[in-house]
C-alpha cells in the first residue's frame, strides 16, 4: 500500500487490487487498508475513519480520515456531491456504445447474490446511478478488443460502474459476473482521480495506470 498524501486531518492512499477497504466484519482476516494506515502511521485503529469504499478488486485512490473533524468534513463533501472520483476501466465495447455520454440507470443490490441489477425505478429498494465516461484507444488483450472508459461518478452505487457496462454489452474485462468473456485478474477498473475542496483549496489527487 503506498500513501500518496499526508494531512493533518485525511491521507490519501493508493489501494492495492485484492485488499478490502474497510475491516472486516465478525473477526473475518484480509488484508486491509485501515489496519495498515494505522501501522504506518503509528496511530490507534480506530483514529482510521473509512468514508468511502473501493470493491475488494478495484484498486486505487482512496481518502481516509485520521481526525473525527477530518471524518465529519469528508462525509459532508460526499453527501454533498463535491467530493469527485475518476476511474478508468477496460472494456470489451460493444458496437452500439456511444463514444462518449451518461448512464442512468436504476439499480438494486441483492446481498444474497452479492450483485447489483438495472430495475425499473418502482422497484422497493432500488435507487438511481449516474455516470458520464469517454471511451479513448482500443488495443489487442489476449485477442480481444479492449477499449479504456474514463469514467465520472455522478453517485456512488455498489457495483455501480460493472453493472452500468455489463448491461450495455460492454463488460468490463475480468468481470464475469456481470457478464466478460476475457480472462483477467479481476474487474479491471481502477479508481485514479479524486477531487474535493479543503480549507479553501481544491485538493487534487491522480495516479497514472499502465493498460494489461
Amino acid at each position: 500500500m503506498e500513501i500518496i498524501y499526508k494531512g493533518k486531518d485525511y491521507v490519501v492512499i493508493n489501494k492495492p487490487f485484492g485488499w478490502l477497504s474497510e475491516r472486516p466484519a465478525d473477526g473475518k482476516t484480509g488484508e486491509n487498508a485501515p489496519d495498515a494506515i494505522a501501522s504506518a502511521l503509528q496511530i490507534p485503529p480506530a483514529s482510521v475513519y473509512t468514508v468511502h469504499r473501493l470493491d475488494r478488486t478495484t484498486e486505487g485512490l482512496m481518502v481516509y480520515a485520521i481526525t473525527k473533524k477530518g471524518a465529519a468534513e469528508l462525509s459532508r463533501l460526499i453527501q454533498g456531491g463535491e467530493f469527485k472520483k475518476t476511474y478508468t476501466a477496460y472494456v470489451t465495447a460493444d458496437a452500439d456504445l456511444a463514444r462518449s455520454g451518461e448512464m442512468r440507470d436504476h439499480l438494486f443490490f441483492d446481498r444474497r447474490r452479492d450483485k447489483s441489477f438495472v430495475v425499473k425505478k418502482d422497484k422497493g429498494g432500488a435507487k438511481e446511478a449516474v455516470l458520464t465516461y469517454q471511451l479513448g484507444e482500443t488495443f489487442d488483450y489476449k485477442g480481444s478488443a479492449v477499449t479504456v472508459a474514463k469514467i465520472e461518478l455522478g453517485t456512488g452505487r455498489t457495483h455501480q460502474i460493472r453493472v452500468h457496462f455489463g448491461s450495455r454489452k460492454s463488460p468490463l474485462i475480468g468481470d464475469g459476473k456481470y457478464g466478460s468473456r476475457v480472462n483477467y485478474k479481476g474487474a479491471s477498473l481502477v479508481s485514479t482521480e479524486i477531487e474535493f475542496p479543503w480549507g479553501g483549496e481544491v485538493m487534487r489527487y491522480r495516479i497514472e495506470v499502465t493498460r494489461p
